[in-house]
């Protein structure tokens, strides 16, 4: 788990020149990174297991003109807490919380919250308390050991780590109060004071990625074993109710006894009626006929019925067999599942997903649609909104469209590929988007104008979102239809 000591720990490692510039701020699924020349600022912000480390994240840029090309001042923790604040020039910062299931990525100017990853409300940033307790890097082994196992309060730990640690016993607390470095891994603890047991690190940012990589990996086998414990429920107990159908079977014989029946009696037989009522071999008999038919025949339909029913059941009785042995042998991985980590013989149960591309999020503050290619089209919903999706949002290879001399919302065409320019028809799709959210919705014919978000441009003295277009070009569209 991630504590606020380990981020001191990783702090110390990160060498950078002074005041370096952010390259850009990019994004993907749950993680948020600040890239420099040569280091990554990287926060996985996910609710089951938030961090921060100094890997590259591949991702989509993330408020890249508002942060590119900044320098930053300062990079601190905040006492011993779980909160990093990289300070920038221009009075910018970005916060990283990692607190659980409540961590966030804030945008700050003049400590006015910008945006946070997670869509937080608050106009201005409040610094959390300060937490409570004993400090660890200043209090000596004995107030360690007694704080552990007496569950005080110790800043820089969280309850869940001290919990962890005390379980382990009185030779893993007497060592982590030792304060030796030495990043350690060992089960579902992350130290960066030498432990009796686990994998030893040299360097803090090793053993954080090692952990999560291992904690990820954990997760994905465990979830894994869950659907194929699902599974093999699903196929037993469809098994065990064809077998209870199978083992309740009909008795057969009546349609035998009936034929001969009606053999024995058809001359003092009334074919006329449907339904006869006959004393057989000690048997009172209700038997249905066919008055278009004649006894004889009505008694060749029972003995035919009779060998139909009987193929049957043993054809039951052979798939009865047959369910027995899949059902033992489900049965057999079944129990086998539950005391082995080995999933390897469990495939059939598991049909494993074809990797995909991670799917961009994007803020509950754009409308979002998608094209017949499934291509993302992006459209702000307010003057606000408007210029954050066009000069915050925005990639220089998107398409950026708007309405032609009408006032209309701002519209982002997202492309796949920055060396390929977008099939005219998700460009026409985009733009019809870019009519429906304007002045001119209800017109039949309605000039877009588009081109890449690289040629437009803000200027002084235009209003909040207006904008000077480039090598633009102009389609024509019907919202109506």
């Amino acid at each position: 788990m991630f504590t606020g000591i380990v981020l001191h720990y990783l702090l110390k490692e990160l060498n950078l020149k002074s005041q370096p510039k952010i390259n850009d701020v990019v994004r993907s699924k749950d993680r948020v990174s600040i890239v420099l020349k040569n280091h990554f600022i990287t926060a996985n912000l996910s609710k089951r297991a938030p961090y921060i480390c100094f890997s590259r994240l591949k991702g989509q840029g993330y408020y890249s003109s508002l942060f590119k090309g900044k320098k930053i001042l300062k990079i601190e923790q905040l006492g011993l807490d779980r909160i990093l604040i990289v300070a920038l020039d221009e009075n910018l910062k970005i916060v990283f919380e990692i607190f659980g299931r409540r961590s966030d990525c804030l945008f700050l100017k003049n400590d006015g919250i910008l945006n946070s990853f997670k869509g937080i409300k608050k106009e201005k940033y409040e610094i959390p308390s300060k937490p409570e307790g004993l400090n660890l890097l200043q209090a000596s082994k004995e107030e360690i050991v007694d704080s552990i196992i007496n569950k005080k309060k110790i800043v820089g730990l969280t309850v869940g780590f001290i919990n962890s640690l005390r379980l382990k016993g009185v030779d893993f607390v007497n060592a982590f109060a030792e304060k030796d470095f030495g990043p350690t891994v060992y089960d579902d603890i992350l130290s960066p004071y030498i432990l009796p047991e686990g994998k030893k690190f040299s360097k803090m940012n090793e053993a954080i990625i090692y952990y999560y990589e291992e904690k990820s990996r954990e997760e994905e086998k465990k979830k894994k074993k869950e659907i194929i414990e699902k599974q093999l429920e699903r196929q037993i107990l469809k098994r065990e109710e064809i077998l209870g159908r199978l083992n309740k079977p009909e008795d057969i014989s009546l349609y035998k006894l009936k034929g001969n029946a009606l053999l024995t009696y058809r001359q003092k037989i009334d074919a006329s009626e449907d339904k006869i009522f006959l004393d057989y071999l000690g048997e009172k008999l209700e038997i249905e006929i066919d008055p278009a038919l004649s006894v004889m025949e009505n008694a060749k339909k029972y003995f035919e019925l009779f060998k139909k029913k009987k193929r049957r059941a043993e054809s039951e009785e052979i798939r009865k067999e047959k369910i027995k042995n899949e059902l033992e042998i489900l049965r057999k991985k079944r129990e086998k599942l539950e005391n082995t980590e080995d999933l390897t013989e469990f495939k059939e149960f598991y049909k494993e997903r074809e990797e995909e591309s991670e799917e961009e999020t994007f803020p509950s503050k754009f409308r979002v649609f998608s094209t017949s290619n499934d291509s993302k089209v992006l459209v702000g919903k307010n003057t606000e909104s408007n210029h954050e999706l066009t000069f915050s949002f925005a990639r220089p290879y998107d398409i950026f469209l708007h309405v032609k001399n009408a006032p209309g919302s701002h519209t982002i065409l997202r492309v796949k590929d920055k060396n390929k320019f977008p099939p005219i028809e998700d460009i026409h799709e985009a733009a019809y988007y870019a009519a429906k959210f304007s002045k001119l919705k209800h017109s039949k014919s309605v000039p877009v104008s588009y081109t890449q978000k690289r040629y437009v441009r803000g200027a002084k003295g235009l209003a909040k979102g207006a904008v000077i277009l480039e090598k633009e070009k102009v389609i024509y569209v019907n919202p109506l239809g």
